[in-house]
Parts: structure tokens; sequence; C-alpha cells
């Protein structure tokens, strides 16, 4: 696999914002695919890792999945990291958001394609807490069903001890992250996405 292609999909925390948009520009290091990137080239400096950025901030889980959905008819992937879900706390159950997720998973699998599946990031605020532990708890239970799918654990990595968002990684807004949180997402998808690409060149 020479020129692994790897979707990324999903909100603002996929796009980069606040400092980094795909379609604006920006800082890049206000990006996760800024950071998982320098380090699979660092580690194999002979692979062309294409990683596509689709974040769109204020995207929904059934926005996520219906733009997921086009771009799996339009181009052939290798691996798809789906991200999602924050934008919907406000309007929709933690059930419907799940259903959601779970019918742009399912149309990976069905095409044999690798997927990641992250938990929603932490948020600073009472109100969403235990509603985004459940709905990570079931994107975890998802990943564990299904050989091919890949759990990353972005709220633990981010989280205090309070579950809130981390001083360091906090864009100053509670929700979004700074520079240093997309850089530790980055590190943390690091290992899965090279278990998730070998696997696949098998």
């Amino acid at each position: 696999m020479d020129s692994p292609e790897i979707l990324c999909i999903g909100d603002s925390h996929t796009a980069g914002f606040p400092g980094y948009d795909p379609m604006m520009g920006g800082n890049p290091e206000s990006s996760y695919q800024f950071w998982l990137k320098k380090r699979l080239v660092k580690i194999r400096p002979d692979i062309d890792y294409n990683i596509i950025n689709e974040g769109v901030c204020g995207d929904t889980s059934r926005g996520i999945v219906l733009r997921l959905l086009y771009a799996l008819e339009t181009m052939n992937y290798d691996l798809v990291i789906v991200a999602g879900g924050t934008n919907d706390l406000g309007m929709i159950s933690e059930k419907q958001i799940l259903k959601n997720l779970e019918n742009g998973y399912k149309k990976c699998r069905e095409r044999e394609i690798a997927l990641i599946v992250p938990s929603i990031p932490p948020i600073s605020l009472d109100e969403y807490a235990s509603r985004v532990i459940t709905i990570n708890n079931g994107i975890e239970a998802y990943a564990l069903e299904y050989p091919n799918v890949f759990f990353a654990d972005w709220f633990t990595a981010l989280k205090d001890g309070k579950g809130f968002l981390k001083d360091r990684y906090n864009s100053g807004d509670g929700v979004h992250l700074s520079v240093e949180g997309y850089k530790c997402i980055g590190s943390l998808l690091l290992p899965i996405v090279r278990e998730a690409l070998s696997l696949k060149s098998l």
C-alpha cells in the first residue's frame, strides 16, 4: 500500500476549528490530520499518505453521514475516520445520534473499508456531560462488535479530572480544541491508523 487514501469526515473537530478550515485554510497545525501525517511520515517516509480533511463546522451526525455516503460513491478509500455528534447534543436524543453515526459506520463496513470511530471530545458544560458519556459508550460498544472497526478515545485523552476539556487542549470556548488538543488526538490516532492500514493490506 504505497499511497493509502484516508478520509477524515466530521464536524469542526475534524475541520480544525478555530485555527484551520480545509476550505479557507489557516494554521494547519490546528488540525489533527497535520500531526497524524507528520508522525506517519516520520515512521514510514516511503509511503505517500493522502489524508483528506472533509470536516465541516457545525455539521450534524446526519449531515456527516450524508456527505460520507456521497464520498463513498465517488472515491475508493483504504481507511475512513468518522467523527461527529457534538452539534446534535441540543437537538436530538443520544439514541438518534448513535443511530445516525451507525448508519455511516455500516456503509463503510459493507464496502470492507477499515473504519476508525472516535468518541465525542469533552465539553466544559455540566448539562452535556452525561449525554456525551452515553454516546461515547455506544460508539465504543459498536467498535468492539466488529473486527475492522477501531475505537479512538478522544474523550479520555482530552478530559480533565471533572470530565471537562482540559485547559491546555481548550481553544477558549470549552468545546473546540487548541493546537495542543489537535496534536494530542493526532498522536493518539497514530497507532490505530497503522493497525487499521496493516489489516487492510493483508
